[in-house]
């Protein structure tokens, strides 16, 4: 009987993670009926992770009333589970502080903040959880994270004393930070960052210049800003270098992934001893996929389109990557492919490619179909291929 691990990424616009990977499946058992066969949902930190990291496993959604990114109220949910007695926190920042979140003549990042983000984390500790995975794509802010941070209790003072307000535009006024009022449970606190941007924390690359004027930033503004994240971090970086307590660095400004969210990563490093780290790795160790394929015969990747950007840290190279590390046999399954696929043919990470649209007219594609007929496909498409298993057995 064969060991077969299925760990495929959603096919945007057709099926999620599970019922490709599930489609993929019943292809095989209708084939071979007595084979072991596992499907994992995985992603990359974008669309189907929340699904990846609670599969099969007991959930809870709580919703709490935040702080949104223009300082009104607005509802906001994260969920929690548990692992090894460990209560584990799952946090879309963009919840809190998405760019949706705000009216398109409203948005200016000179006033918005990640107050509420900090409020989604504070809750989740009062709830027991210790250890967080946070993404923080799809920010409305350039606040540097000092709004998250004042909802966990750390005070940015200006030149007289006074906590300062939300937004960018009050960075330039910090000339002190408090410590004394953080949340006690903090410091006991576990954070790791879905980061997939490299942007550091200021300069030509960094979140001000690159993202700004999406978020509804002019030019001036932009430079303002940048000015202004340069002066923040010389006094966090002075603050870490002296010893004094209350910061505890992971990085520096320069540190890829500073920048994500509106410098909101480089307040994770220098405050939280957060961790930034691309979705698919926190997705893959959370899971224990690895586990798994160190037990398995096969493995069987894939999304809704194979080319060269899959390659490029996207959820099948991940897989690939760590069934190599065990010499397993890798199949890519697609919905189609791009006209580039030959680069993953070459790569070495995987043994076949194999692709829904093969067998379609040329007009048809995955991400123009009902999703029951995409599942079928692809099922029928899998069982094709296994009916002449004993031939790849063979070319191994």
């Amino acid at each position: 009987m064969k060991k077969i691990i299925v760990a495929v990424d959603s096919f945007k616009g057709s099926m999620t993670s599970s019922e490709a990977g599930n489609a993929i499946k019943n292809g095989i058992r209708d084939i071979h009926p007595d084979w072991n066969i596992e499907v994992y949902p995985v992603a990359d930190g974008g669309e189907g992770t929340l699904e990846a990291l609670t599969y099969h496993r007991s959930v809870t959604e709580r919703t709490c009333t935040v702080t949104g990114p223009l300082g009104d109220h607005v509802e906001a949910s994260y969920l929690w589970y548990e692992r090894d007695s460990e209560r584990i926190a799952v946090i879309e920042m963009a919840q809190a502080a998405g760019l949706p979140l705000v009216p398109i003549d409203k948005r200016n990042p000179l006033y918005t903040t990640t107050y509420g983000v900090g409020e989604l984390i504070r809750d989740a500790i009062d709830q027991g959880c210790r250890k967080f995975i946070i993404g923080i794509g799809g920010s409305a802010t350039n606040d540097a994270g000092i709004g998250m941070l004042q909802a966990l209790g750390y005070h940015f003072y200006d030149r007289d004393g006074r906590d300062i307000s939300f937004g960018a535009k009050e960075l330039a006024k910090i000339t002190d930070i408090g410590f004394e009022d953080v949340i006690r449970d903090l410091s006991s606190c576990r954070f790791q960052i879905a980061c997939d941007v490299k942007n550091p924390f200021v300069g030509e690359q960094g979140c001000s210049r690159v993202y700004g004027h999406q978020k509804g930033a002019t030019a001036i503004d932009v430079e303002k800003m940048d000015r202004s994240m340069a002066q923040f971090a010389d006094l966090v970086e002075r603050i870490a270098a002296s010893g004094r307590k209350g910061i505890f660095p992971n990085g520096d400004r320069n540190t890829p992934g500073a920048g994500a969210a509106g410098g909101l990563g480089y307040a994770f490093l220098m405050f939280l001893d957060g961790v930034l780290r691309p979705g698919i790795d926190i997705v893959l160790d959370e899971i224990r996929l690895e586990e798994a394929i160190a037990q398995a015969d096969l493995v069987i990747t894939g999304e809704g389109r194979l080319d060269a950007q899959t390659l490029m840290g996207k959820t099948p190279a991940g897989v690939a990557g760590l069934a190599k590390k065990y010499g397993k046999p890798v199949i890519a399954a697609a919905g189609c492919f791009g006209e580039d696929v030959i680069q993953c043919r070459q790569s070495g990470l995987f043994y076949d490619c194999v692709a829904v649209n093969d067998i379609l007219s040329e007009q048809e594609r995955m991400h123009a179909m009902e999703k029951e007929k995409a599942i079928n496909h692809l099922r029928m498409r899998m069982r094709k291929y296994f009916e002449n298993f004993e031939l790849f057995e063979r070319s191994l």
